[in-house]
């Protein structure tokens, strides 16, 4: 098995596509939080973009919440911490 010394994360593919899912199920950030167990500022930090990484479970979170295909919203990104070789 692959480890790392990393931390796994994902990144949102673009804020605009995640808007606009949300305009197309007529989803504020307050009612895709709640329907993705989600606090709505994550949700909201995500949308206007001072947040482009989650976790996975919260992306995971976000895609089922919305109802779409997995991977169309965010991409997996490995975090390595300084001074540990890949």
């Amino acid at each position: 098995m692959f480890t790392t010394q990393g931390r796994l994360w994902v990144k949102l593919t673009s804020r605009q596509v995640l808007r606009q899912y949300m305009e197309f199920r007529q989803e504020t950030n307050r009612s895709l939080a709640e329907k993705a167990g989600l606090g709505y500022a994550i949700v909201g930090h995500l949308r206007s973009g001072k947040r482009n990484t989650c976790s996975p479970r919260t992306a995971r979170a976000i895609e089922e919440a919305l109802a779409c295909p997995p991977g169309l919203l965010f991409v997996p990104k490995i975090s390595i911490p300084q001074g540990v070789a890949a």
